[in-house]
């Protein structure tokens, strides 16, 4: 089972009007009502009541059958989950208590958006789009709300929603490369190329990368996006939790970071790597970088110190492979809203930072670690590697802070490395750092 995903307005709608509802036994109906189905932690939070409140409601409800609980499958997650549905028992004593469900708020708004877009299905059904994809163009643009229908709406217009729909990471058997679409549809590239340009300068909530000549496209509410992000936004929960706990880390592994979250999406078939036998092309490390970028820019939004960021970022190697990929992440670090910056895409046309402007807010990095040293920081001891510091010694290159910083990060690397006691008589595991085995005093051999 699938559960269509509701603009966020009419969530809020929903959720503000149910507080209005005096009868706590109908604001669980109501919730089901609207929203779909639930888990009993939803409701809680959304009902504004207590555990016991609603544990009591729930049990009431499902020995009358006006509710019911079974398994869900959660296509986030992708695992199996425990939610109440509201049955059609549940449906008409609502109607008998005479709230107003059947003028729900998810269904006048979709109404509406359906409405609104006649022109855009009309045009599909001309040139023979099926309707299950029209169905699933509509929701995209659901997702998008009212901001969607500020954009001029025109025959090339729609054809771009079709070619984003049929290059979208979640509809890979679609794809169509772009000179064939434009060949396909009698339309020009230069046209696509406008409205795929304005969307995304609209922050609609779309999400693009390139693999090569190649284009993709996510929304951050498709289950691609609100997957990536809450698995971006977990890490760096965890990563605060560390900071509060145990201090900051020696080594920031952006690339690792973003690694193991790609693999949580390989893992939920979301994205892919090649396949040389079915001569398909992965997006893995493509992703991985944009991964990058999302992670730094959440983490700007969370409240992360932006001298943190920039030493993580300093450590990419993968971003090195981008055109202006390090450059990218400084400028989402100074505050760039630009969807150049925020995504994977070649375009060089736009203007960047001043380099020397940022570096005019800084004394330099430290040539030991690459460490950004603020102008504010007075020490003469570098906070990251202990290294002295003079103001001569500092580097003033973004790029070759970069080499210095990666090198650090390889070097603290191999010290991390746990190795075997070198005594064949001892079983222990040590660091390749550590002078001695801490359970037979053997000397660690050094490299």
């Amino acid at each position: 089972m699938s559960i269509f995903s509701l603009p966020k307005e009419v969530k809020a709608k929903v959720l503000s009007e149910v507080k209005k509802i005096n009868r706590y036994d109908l604001r669980i109906l109501y919730l089901l009502k609207n929203l779909g189905s639930q888990r009993f932690t939803d409701l809680i939070e959304y009902a504004g009541l207590s555990r016991s409140t609603v544990s009591k409601y729930l049990k009431n409800h499902e020995k009358k059958n006006i509710i019911e609980k079974k398994l869900f499958k959660n296509q986030v997650t992708n695992r199996q989950e425990q939610r109440y549905f509201i049955t059609e028992l549940g449906i008409e004593m609502l109607n008998e208590e005479h709230i107003d469900t059947s003028e729900t708020f998810y269904f006048n708004e979709m109404n509406s958006y359906i409405s609104q877009l006649s022109d855009l299905v009309n045009f599909y059904k001309e040139i023979g789009v099926a309707d299950s994809i029209i169905y699933q163009i509509l929701k995209m643009a659901s997702k998008v709300g009212e901001n969607f229908f500020i954009l001029e709406k025109d025959k090339d217009f729609f054809l771009t929603l079709f070619y984003i729909f049929l290059n979208s990471v979640s509809t890979r058997d679609f794809k169509f490369e772009i000179n064939e679409f434009c060949k396909h549809y009698d339309v020009k590239r230069l046209r696509i190329d406008f409205y795929v340009d304005k969307i995304m300068s609209n922050n609609l909530g779309y999400y693009i990368f390139t693999r090569g000549e190649d284009i993709f496209f996510f929304h951050a509410d498709d289950i691609i996006g609100t997957t990536t992000l809450r698995l971006i936004k977990d890490r760096l929960i965890k990563e605060i939790i560390h900071i509060n706990l145990d201090g900051y880390r020696k080594i920031y592994d952006l690339d690792k970071m973003a690694e193991k979250i790609a693999e949580n999406l390989l893992k939920m078939n979301l994205i892919w790597e090649a396949d040389e036998d079915a001569k398909i092309g992965g997006i893995r490390e493509p992703f991985e970088m944009l991964i990058e970028k999302m992670l730094i820019k959440t983490a700007l939004d969370m409240g992360f110190s932006r001298p943190f960021l920039m030493d993580m970022i300093l450590q990419s190697e993968k971003m090195r492979k981008s055109k202006r990929g390090v450059n990218s992440l400084i400028d989402i670090i100074e505050g760039s809203e630009r969807y150049e910056d925020l995504n994977l895409v070649s375009i060089s046309e736009f203007k960047s930072l001043d380099m020397d402007e940022i570096l005019e807010q800084i004394q330099g990095f430290c040539p030991n670690c690459g460490k950004t040293i603020l102008k504010k920081d007075l020490s003469t001891v570098c906070s990251k590697c202990s290294k002295k510091l003079e103001e001569t010694e500092l580097i003033r290159d973004i790029n070759e802070a970069n080499k210095v910083s990666m090198r650090f990060k390889q070097i603290k690397l191999k010290e991390e490395e746990i190795i075997e006691c070198p005594n064949p008589n001892c079983n222990y595991y040590v660091k390749s750092s550590w002078d001695v085995c801490p359970e037979c005093s053997t000397p660690i051999r050094k490299d």
